[in-house]
């Protein structure tokens, strides 16, 4: 279901989506000729998250944005319709915390599974300092204690 549709100052059309209905307005804009995932990001508000979907046709020169709010930070895959979204939604769940329902292998993508928190998250505590470190098989460990392990 579309909550809002505007325009952008490029332009460009943006519809703001609710996240029960995500999966459907997508597919819906790909079979209708936004066949190309651009880009996904994601936004803190503070009380909710929004993470942007920039659809691109292949063959006209057009282009829509597509928001979705989680206040819960859980939203669906888009990997349903796109394998590119893989990579957005793992730097998106990283960096964010935004857990993506169906995506075949939700992990970070940057720091190591270790990491406390999501560093791009406004209540992301800065001065807690984080180290990490390799353990003899390879693996990296995180921990608090800059000493740890070595």
């Amino acid at each position: 279901m579309i909550i809002e549709r505007g325009k952008m100052k490029d332009g460009n059309e943006y519809i703001l989506v609710n996240p029960e209905s995500l999966i459907e307005e997508l597919k819906n804009l790909k079979e209708n000729g936004y066949n190309y995932l651009v880009l996904m990001s994601a936004v803190d508000y503070l009380k909710y998250r929004e993470v942007v979907y920039h659809l691109s046709s292949y063959n006209e020169e057009k282009m829509v944005v597509v928001k979705v709010r989680t206040s819960d930070d859980v939203l669906p895959s888009a990997t349903v319709l796109w394998d590119s979204a893989n990579w957005f939604e793992r730097e998106i769940y990283d960096l964010m915390g935004i857990k993506f329902n169906g995506h075949p292998d939700l992990k970070r993508i940057f720091l190591p599974e270790g990491w406390v928190g999501h560093p791009l998250r406004k209540d992301y505590d800065i001065s807690k300092e984080q180290f990490v470190n390799m353990n003899d098989d390879g693996t990296d460990r995180v921990s608090f204690d800059p000493k740890d392990g070595w």
